[in-house]
């Protein structure tokens, strides 16, 4: 018989670690968003003013389901206040999704159930599922049995399914885009003769080589008069934290391009599941002229298909650049659903009435009536 248990303390979080981890091994949609060591240190940065609402199923007294979640209290116009269940790691990874290891149409049902005789939440956002996890072919027909619920389509995710061999992989990319790699990597050893690529433990320490892709990443924003993601201390901190934890675990994929001694290129991924995850890169644009970001990934990805590795994941966004590595995407998915009190119909009543009348007005204006 499955049964449900929920826990909202940040130690009873630690405990469950070892059985987490048992439970990611066994399930269809993991990814390293979805690992202990990623949301239990976005919790740590991040958790603040928010409820930690961590679902999990045992069958005969074994864990086979975990559905991370957070509450968070959100204020409208300064008239009333409502509380939204998301993902844990929303807003953080470019991921989400519950953790299902069997049973997973009777562990999602269940969850739901759970969460809908619960009166505390008003709206419930399950965004970022991906599109290659089990949840994304449960969650889909969930609108036809919960009335007030909306199912969309979230931001492609570019892949590329890696081959066996280096030459197989250039010969498949476009013919101009190939020359232009060739001539960036001449042109770099030309100007600055010794041209090298090394993993982050070649650098120093994890904090060492995160400072130096730090760094590489604000200049190309500063440039540009932005602010960057790095901007911000505690979102360093976050990544710090997480790149430690990773490589502890041998997930951490932090590459740098080096020319003349100095660092002008980073590629931040994780390797996971013999997949590589490109979650974030950076480069000095006083050498742009080379194309160093694409170097960047080239490098990266013949050294997976070296290691055997089977597919490259640039993650959620449709920028161009991935384009011209493949055009295999995937989308992930977002579901939306109100929860059946009478108070969270009503809020979302008055929502919905808010956003289309400003709606309309900038349609108005922009169309004359």
């Amino acid at each position: 018989m499955l049964k449900i248990n929920e826990i909202n303390r940040t130690n009873q979080f630690f405990e469950l670690r070892c059985e987490w981890i048992k439970v990611l091994e066994r399930s269809r949609g993991a990814n390293p968003f979805l690992t202990w060591e990623y949301l239990s240190t976005y919790w740590k940065h991040f958790g603040k003013n928010k409820k930690l609402r961590i679902l999990y199923i045992e069958n005969e007294n074994e864990i086979i389901a975990i559905a991370p979640f957070k509450q968070t209290r959100y204020e409208f116009a300064h008239l009333f206040g409502y509380d939204v269940l998301s993902p844990l790691g929303y807003m953080g990874g470019d991921y989400t999704g519950l953790i299902l290891a069997e049973r997973e149409k009777d562990c999602l049902k269940l969850i739901l159930d759970y969460l809908f005789e619960d009166n505390d939440w008003d709206f419930m956002y399950l965004y970022d599922f991906p599109g290659t996890s089990m949840n994304l072919e449960l969650l889909s027909k969930i609108p036809s049995v919960i009335p007030k619920s909306e199912l969309s389509e979230g931001r492609a995710c570019p892949y590329l399914p890696l081959p066996n061999s280096i030459d197989t992989f250039a010969q498949g990319l476009h013919t101009s885009f190939r020359k232009n790699l060739r001539r960036g990597v001449k042109q770099l050893e030309e100007d600055w003769q010794k041209v090298e690529f090394k993993k982050y433990d070649e650098l120093g320490s994890v904090e060492e080589s995160m400072k130096i892709f730090f760094e590489l990443h604000q200049k190309r924003w500063t440039q540009k008069g932005m602010p960057g993601v790095f901007s911000n201390q505690e979102v360093q901190h976050f990544w710090l934290d997480v790149a430690k934890s990773f490589a502890d675990k041998g997930w951490l994929a932090l590459h740098f391009l080096i020319a003349g001694g100095k660092p002008v290129g980073a590629l931040y991924c994780y390797e996971y599941n013999q997949k590589m995850y490109a979650v974030l890169h950076g480069f000095d644009p006083d050498y742009s002229r080379y194309g160093i970001g694409n170097l960047v990934h080239q490098k990266i990805m013949e050294k997976c298909i070296m290691n055997r590795i089977k597919e490259f994941d640039f993650l959620k966004g449709d920028e161009p650049y991935k384009f011209n590595w493949t055009r295999n995407y995937r989308r992930n998915l977002n579901l939306r659903m109100v929860n059946k009190k009478f108070a969270s119909n009503l809020f979302d009543f008055t929502i919905r009435t808010v956003k289309q009348t400003k709606t309309d007005k900038i349609l108005g204006k922009f169309f004359n009536f």
